[in-house]
C-alpha cells in the first residue's frame, strides 16, 4: 500500500510541476491536487467498505434463507395430510417474504450509507471551494487597502 502512496505522490508531484511550468494558476501549490485526490481516495474507500459490508449482510441473509427453504421444502415432501402440506407452504413462504424484508433492509441501510458519503463528500468541497472564495476575497481586500 505505500507503495501505491508513493508512486500517487510522484505521480503528483510530476503533474504539479508540468501544472506549473505550463503557468497554470495553482500550478506550483502541489497541496492543492494533494488535497482533492486525498479527498477522493477518502470518498471512495468509504463506499467501497459500505458496499462490502453491504454484500456481506446479503450472502448471509440469502444463505440463510437458502437453508431455511431447503428444510421446509424437506418437510413438504414428507407430508402426509393436507394440513401438514398447507403448514409446509406457508414455511416457505414465510421464509421468502423474510428474505425479502431482509434484503429491502440492507438496500434501504446501503441507499443511506451511500447518501450519507455523498452528503459529506459534498460538504468537503462545499468547504474548500468556501474557504478558497474567502480567501480570494481577504487578498482582493488586501489589493484595495494598499
Amino acid at each position: 500500500m505505500a507503495d501505491k502512496d508513493e508512486t500517487a505522490s510522484l505521480g503528483l508531484d510530476r503533474m504539479n510541476a508540468v501544472f506549473a511550468w505550463w503557468g497554470l494558476p495553482g500550478g506550483a501549490s502541489a497541496g492543492k491536487l494533494d488535497g482533492h485526490f486525498k479527498r477522493f481516495g477518502t470518498f471512495t474507500s468509504d463506499l467501497q467498505r459500505v458496499f462490502g459490508d453491504t454484500y456481506g449482510a446479503q450472502m448471509s441473509a440469502l444463505f440463510g434463507a437458502n437453508d431455511r427453504i431447503g428444510r421446509s421444502f424437506a418437510e413438504l415432501l414428507k407430508c402426509r395430510q393436507p394440513q401438514d402440506v398447507i403448514a409446509a407452504e406457508a414455511s416457505v413462504l414465510a421464509a421468502i417474504l423474510e428474505e425479502t424484508s431482509l434484503q429491502t433492509k440492507t438496500w434501504l441501510e446501503l441507499s443511506q450509507k451511500v447518501q450519507e458519503c455523498c452528503a459529506t463528500m459534498a460538504r468537503e468541497t462545499a468547504d474548500a471551494v468556501r474557504q478558497k472564495a474567502n480567501e480570494g476575497a481577504d487578498a482582493n481586500r488586501g489589493v484595495s487597502a494598499s
